[in-house]
């Protein structure tokens, strides 16, 4: 069986933007997030239920789904697979404006719901050795959060090194889930389970239509192209460092050179011609 990448544009929002599969983004959130039986999300609206785009130029790197639980708060789960420098900045920016548009006129800030942040990365963006990290609105001095309205909760892929054998959790499978299930030739043991099933379903090629496979290949297309051009721009600036870096090292043997020829009487415009520095450059080591 041949199953797409979940990280995928159009597989991510398959699988977590789907109504009629709501159990599993339910499923997800609540393991990210840790929720006992009696605060677990029972409910879901999809605020953008999952479509196909019909550009897929728009943006390669970055998909997100938003949902709203039983208790009107807010999650926004995000894949980004290219790595964004200022990506812990962004997803404070739109979480922030998720919360500042709730309001209406005449509306008061006690009708405000919290907004859940959930960024699943497949580059590192901690130092922390951790895959999962939650960052929350704390007291400083008593670490008691008494600021609820945002939390952010971050997975990074790369992070994340068990073995099927090594799933603890449903945590685990999820994030196992996510990041191998385009590599894996059937359904592994630990995750014959109805949600974990459910998701491989949906990722099962055969189950797709072709112009949903068109979609898919078009986003790989453009997120190569978009890889590409990155890795290119990297290149491009190594090899400008190198020529600065020569034409640095050339510069301070001229000095050198100069310096020692300046010790010896040597005249200035002799200097200059053999040195390739400027009349005014040696007058100033002179000095």
């Amino acid at each position: 069986m041949i199953y797409l990448d979940p990280k995928s544009d159009v597989a991510f929002k398959k699988l977590f933007g789907n109504m009629a599969h709501k159990n599993i983004v339910i499923s997800f959130l609540n393991s990210v997030l840790e929720r006992s039986e009696t605060t677990q999300i029972i409910d879901v609206v999809i605020n953008d239920p999952a479509n196909v785009p019909d550009n897929i130029s728009i943006k390669y790197s970055i998909v997100d789904v938003r949902c709203t639980d039983q208790n009107g708060h807010k999650y926004i789960v995000e894949m980004q697979v290219v790595r964004e420098k200022d990506y812990a900045a962004r997803a404070q920016y739109y979480s922030a404006l998720t919360l500042s548009k709730q309001l209406a006129p005449r509306s008061s800030y006690d009708e405000l719901v919290p907004v859940y942040f959930i960024g699943i990365l497949d580059f590192k963006l901690f130092e922390e050795s951790d895959y999962l990290t939650h960052h929350l609105i704390l007291n400083k001095k008593t670490h008691t959060q008494s600021l609820k309205h945002l939390e952010f909760h971050f997975i990074e892929l790369n992070k994340f090194n068990k073995t099927e054998t090594q799933l603890n959790n449903i945590l685990d499978k999820w994030i196992f889930f996510l990041k191998n299930a385009d590599l894996l030739p059937k359904i592994p043991t630990a995750l014959q389970q109805p949600n974990f099933t459910d998701a491989f379903d949906l990722l099962a090629q055969s189950n797709w239509s072709n112009q949903e496979m068109l979609q898919y290949e078009k986003y790989l297309d453009a997120l190569r192209s978009q890889v590409s051009q990155i890795e290119t721009a990297i290149e491009d600036g190594r090899q400008e460092g190198r020529q600065e870096g020569k034409q640095a090292g050339k510069v301070e043997k001229a000095i050198e050179i100069a310096q020692k020829m300046l010790k010896t009487g040597a005249d200035i415009a002799v200097i200059a011609e053999l040195t390739d520095l400027s009349i005014e450059q040696i007058e100033t080591l002179k000095n």
